[in-house]
């Protein structure tokens, strides 16, 4: 038997593309007295005798290949396309390229992984892959290099866990309980807890107190003065031996000039009060708490706040501190939105206000 490297190269001509032409019986290059079977690819190691030495080509048509392998018929008066069919026989036929000594130069039997423009894709719909494992092959290209998808699996075990989720430990959206304390709004907005409120009074109240000092800073000079001359004659008569002077409060500072302090801070106090609840619904020390006040269960207001319900709040919030026997109706305007159902002060009663955390953006 010849030997395929005998054979010539492009017998039968090779037509553009990666097929020579179809599979089927052909006049042997070598030998006209016989016929070799072409695969489609090249020249196999099968020959017969020839039924027509000097005649044209058989071509395939429906005759059977070796091993009994049928050609395509032909549609049309034509053989059909050789592209995208599988030359090499099935499983448990003989593989012409199987002998020993010869390279099979395409690793996936009968396959071309680089089919020209143009032709047909042989491996089927797109996105198919060219390298099919076979069994007891291995598919270098079947396993994806970065593993898993990163952005197709849940980091987070936990249905529905999201670490960037807003503060898990209060709902983003507050929602009252019937037969407790308010914690928002009717409209949705958080209510301002007692403690930072307490914060932002601390706040106003140091505020409030240094720009006091400026206008009494003579009552506050005098004073000091009688305080070190006390202390100096005290001080002396421990030295001789003679018993101190009593102290009277009022020759250290007069009651002219304590009325004057009250009613000094008291007037501070209300402009301060009346200025910044009136234009920002908070004092200073509310702002920097992020609170602010507002009509009551009308958390997402933005107006001023009308001046009835200023001028209500900021005098029951301001009075008590005149008379020293108000400081118990204070203490208790401090304490009550522990206990009340809205979070309410005394003083938020009475204007129809509350204080809220103001809503971000």
């Amino acid at each position: 038997m010849d030997r395929v490297t005998d054979i010539p190269v492009g017998s039968p001509p090779v037509p553009p593309g990666r097929h020579a032409a179809p599979g089927g019986w052909y006049p042997d290059p070598t030998d006209n007295r016989r016929e070799r079977y072409w695969d489609g690819w090249q020249w196999s190691r099968n020959t017969r005798d020839a039924d027509n030495p000097t005649g044209t080509p058989a071509g395939p048509g429906p005759a059977a290949a070796p091993n009994g392998v049928q050609q395509q018929p032909q549609v049309g008066g034509a053989s059909q396309p050789p592209y995208g069919q599988n030359p090499y026989p099935q499983q448990g036929q003989q593989n012409p390229y199987g002998q020993q000594g010869q390279q099979n130069p395409y690793p996936q039997q009968g396959q071309n992984p680089f089919p020209q423009q143009g032709q047909q894709n042989p491996y089927g719909q797109q996105g198919q892959n060219p390298y099919p494992q076979q069994q007891g092959q291995q598919n270098p290209y079947g396993q994806n290099p970065y593993g898993a998808d990163p952005y197709g699996q849940n980091a987070y075990p936990q249905q529905g866990q999201n670490p960037y989720a807003p503060n898990t430990y209060a709902a983003p959206f507050p929602v009252n309980v019937p037969g407790q304390q308010a914690v928002a709004t009717a409209d949705g907005v958080r209510l301002a807890g007692w403690w930072i409120r307490v914060l932002a009074v601390l706040i106003d109240w140091l505020i409030v107190s240094l720009i006091s000092v400026i206008p009494n800073f003579g009552i506050y000079a005098r004073f000091s003065s009688r305080v070190a001359t006390y202390f100096s004659e005290t001080m002396r008569a421990a030295e001789s031996g003679q018993p101190a002077a009593p102290l009277v409060p009022t020759d250290l500072m007069p009651t002219s000039d304590q009325i004057t302090l009250t009613l000094v801070g008291l007037g501070v106090a209300l402009a301060y009060n009346l200025a910044f609840v009136r234009l920002k619904r908070a004092t200073p020390g509310k702002l920097v708490c992020g609170l602010r006040i507002v009509p009551v269960d009308q958390g997402h207001f933005s107006g001023p706040l009308p001046w009835p319900a200023v001028l209500i709040r900021v005098a029951l919030w301001l009075l008590p501190k005149v008379q020293g026997y108000l400081l118990i109706l204070k203490l208790a305007d401090v304490l009550f939105p522990l206990w009340n159902p809205k979070r309410q002060a005394l003083h938020d009663l009475a204007a129809k206000t509350q204080v809220i955390v103001q809503p971000k953006g």
